[in-house]
């Protein structure tokens, strides 16, 4: 009995001597964070449990990089600690990055590789909005040497012999895209996702993709007569959606004709952004209630609304001054809509009351020019019936840029949904990459 009681106490001894040494550790790490130069807070933070511990910091920027006297703001980043000898995941998110404080969370690259992550919010975006909301510093290039600031502190914690690869999804990607044209040796390895370079406010190739290529011919004019049989029961449909926006106090800046004319005109590009399935396409016999239902499940009336703009609103500054985004194709829809036409649509919809911009495709000319130009160790994935995809990156003869389109993929292509076959290609190319 003696010696189970002596056993027993030395096991509790092993695990508080264990313990211990994880709390150091954590310690060690959060010390080091918080001598970084620069950094505001350190919180711990709830982490998965594929890492060892994790942190919620804030980290003070210049508003504007070119120009000190412009003032500062302070930036959201989240470090999950896998180990100091494996590589880094940074993400470059393109919004706010709440997710990247759930303990559920880790982005794909961090399990294939066994690797660290750091998520770097975008600025003007959830915690990261500096206190005088001035528009002038929101730019691509600020935001890219937002990345590079961060990545050389962070440097001091995971050094160069770490490998680096920079992320993001959809205008995370972008940003991605961005920060190899504008600092072309800053990570080992850069996969963006799901990324269109685009080239007006108003681009035209996501709306000629929808018409001609998005799927198969069959399935764009099921989804072209759904979006004509919504505005052919206007009368019947209007009455509903009339209801939904007051039960969910929605408001707006045009009227409600219009909320669901844009509702309509977003389908055909929701539908194929999000993989949409053709067959739960209704009927042209079915009751006007499901066609309602299944309108706003794919194209909601809270995307238009001030409510669902103003957590974003920063995306559509950057849209009609660098960024671009899409224009509705309504010549199909014409004879049914209470509009006269969408164009200008953005700063009506989503901007009003905020100054007018004038959009400047300098900085994509730049991007998509210096990608093509290099492109070194930088895999690009699509999907193949996303309609972004128009609008991404084909890298040319020169370009050393490599490209995956997944078959019949929409915005949510990942190299764990891709097939076997896709994926062993993809791990052949990166793993030379990683091993320079």
């Amino acid at each position: 009995m003696k010696h189970l009681i002596s056993k027993l106490m030395l096991a509790v001894a092993m695990f508080l001597f264990v313990e211990s040494a994880v709390l150091a550790q954590s310690s060690e790490l959060q010390l080091r964070i918080e001598q970084l130069p620069g950094v505001v807070s350190v919180t711990k933070i709830d982490h998965h449990q594929f890492f060892a511990e994790a942190y919620e910091i804030m980290i003070e920027q210049q508003l504007d990089h070119s120009n000190p006297a412009a003032g500062k703001f302070a930036q959201r980043v989240f470090l999950s600690d896998f180990n100091k000898y494996s590589p880094v995941i940074f993400v470059t998110e393109g919004y706010k990055a709440d997710y990247a404080g759930k303990s559920s969370y880790i982005n794909e690259l961090s399990e294939i590789l066994q690797a660290n992550q750091i998520v770097v919010e975008h600025r003007y975006f959830g915690k990261s909005v500096p206190e005088n909301n001035n528009w002038d510093y929101l730019t691509i290039e600020n935001a890219c040497h937002d990345l590079y600031k961060i990545q050389q502190l962070f440097k001091k914690i995971y050094t160069n012999n770490n490998k680096w690869i920079a992320t993001g999804i959809s205008k995370g990607g972008q940003n991605t895209i961005a920060y190899k044209a504008f600092y072309p040796n800053a990570v080992d390895v850069w996969i963006p996702y799901v990324a269109p370079v685009n080239f007006a406010v108003e681009d035209k190739r996501m709306q000629e993709f929808i018409a001609n290529e998005a799927g198969n011919e069959t399935c764009r004019q099921r989804v072209l007569d759904f979006q004509l049989n919504v505005l052919e029961n206007r009368e019947l449909i209007q009455p509903l959606l009339d209801s939904l926006i007051e039960a969910n106090n929605y408001t707006y800046s045009i009227t409600n004709d219009a909320v669901l004319d844009y509702c309509v005109l977003e389908y055909s590009f929701a539908f194929w952004q999000w993989g949409s399935d053709c067959d739960k396409i209704p009927a042209d016999t079915v009751h006007y209630r499901n066609l309602f239902n299944h309108l706003i499940n794919v194209s909601g009336p809270d995307y238009f609304s001030i409510e669902g703009t103003e957590p974003i609103k920063a995306f559509f500054i950057q849209a009609v001054k660098e960024f671009g985004y899409y224009g509705y194709n309504t010549q199909p829809l014409s004879k049914h809509l209470s509009i006269q036409s969408a164009k200008g649509y953005i700063p009506e919809v989503f901007l009003s009351g905020e100054p007018s911009f004038k959009y400047s495709k300098k900085t994509s000319k730049f991007i998509e020019k210096t990608i093509q130009k290099g492109g070194e160790n930088m895999i690009l994935i699509y999907g193949e019936n996303d309609p972004w995809t128009a609008g991404g990156i084909v890298p040319k003869k020169k370009c050393k840029a490599v490209r995956f389109v997944l078959p019949d993929g929409s915005h949510r292509a990942r190299i764990n949904n891709m097939s076997y076959a896709q994926r062993a290609e993809l791990y052949m190319i990166l793993e030379p990459m990683l091993e320079k």
